[in-house]
């Protein structure tokens, strides 16, 4: 996990994407949260947590939230969000949710932009971890990374400022690759590597972890050419597509 907790540190370094306060963004997910549960409150436990505003936003919502990173920094601001909640309503912990343990359990797990670091079976191990955390009827969101999409963003270059961005795919692999590095030091740049997978890639993959794959839908694709984002992409163009994923012997419906 080291060379990931450093991939994160310096893209947030570089472009200090996960400081500050909750946006637009953060608020549209945790409204979906709100939607997918039926209105639904109760205990939210969020992997990957970031900066912690997808879990502030949650907890405007009146959910009582939890949220784990690995990078102190993003917890440091996590925290300074949950200091202008109420008590109760948010707390952050630096963890790794490999190793993490929690005696109660869940209504809600969430894992935003981050599912596929490692192998397959790391990704069983966490799913399976995932299903012990929640609550008989609770479920789980998490944002799964599209091949097809990703193949087609091979070789895309960005720039913000002066740090460099490319995307590539490991069509081996099936693995969204993605670099960034201050402009005229590639030498100096960071990567990570997720694996992408179709929903029924994902069915598979949840064989034996205690979960099944309830509904799918599209998270929207940016259209490079136009400089546009597309909230309302099928899901056949989406970059990611959210999974609810239920235990096998009870869940949400």
């Amino acid at each position: 996990m080291e060379s990931i907790r450093r991939f994160y540190e310096q893209q947030n370094d570089w472009v200090g994407i996960y400081g500050g306060g909750v946006t637009e963004r953060h608020r549209q997910n945790a409204a979906a949260i709100y939607r997918l549960a039926g209105g639904r409150l109760g205990r939210l436990l969020e992997l990957g947590a970031g900066g912690g505003q997808n879990a502030a936003a949650a907890a405007d919502l009146g959910y009582s939230v939890i949220a784990i990173d690995i990078v102190p920094s993003f917890v440091e601001n996590a925290l300074q969000l949950a200091s202008e909640r109420r008590k109760g309503e948010m707390q952050a912990i630096q963890a790794d949710f490999y190793e993490v343990e929690f005696r109660d359990r869940f209504d809600i797990v969430c894992y935003w932009d981050g599912f596929g670091i490692g192998s397959d079976e790391d990704q069983r191990r966490l799913l399976g971890r995932i299903a012990g955390w929640l609550a008989p009827t609770g479920f789980a969101l998490i944002e799964v990374y599209t091949p097809w999409y990703w193949a087609r963003a091979a070789g895309r270059r960005m720039e913000f400022g002066q740090v460099i961005r490319q995307y590539d795919f490991d069509a081996r692999g099936c693995r969204m690759l993605d670099r960034w590095w201050p402009a005229g030091d590639e030498a100096a740049a960071v990567s990570q590597s997720l694996r992408c997978y179709s929903p029924d890639d994902l069915r598979s993959l949840l064989g034996g972890t205690g979960l099944k794959l309830e509904h799918v839908e599209s998270r929207g694709a940016y259209d490079s050419e136009r400089d546009h984002f597309d909230e309302d992409a099928a899901i056949e163009q989406a970059m990611q597509y959210l999974a609810m994923l239920v235990p096998k012997t009870g869940g949400k419906r």
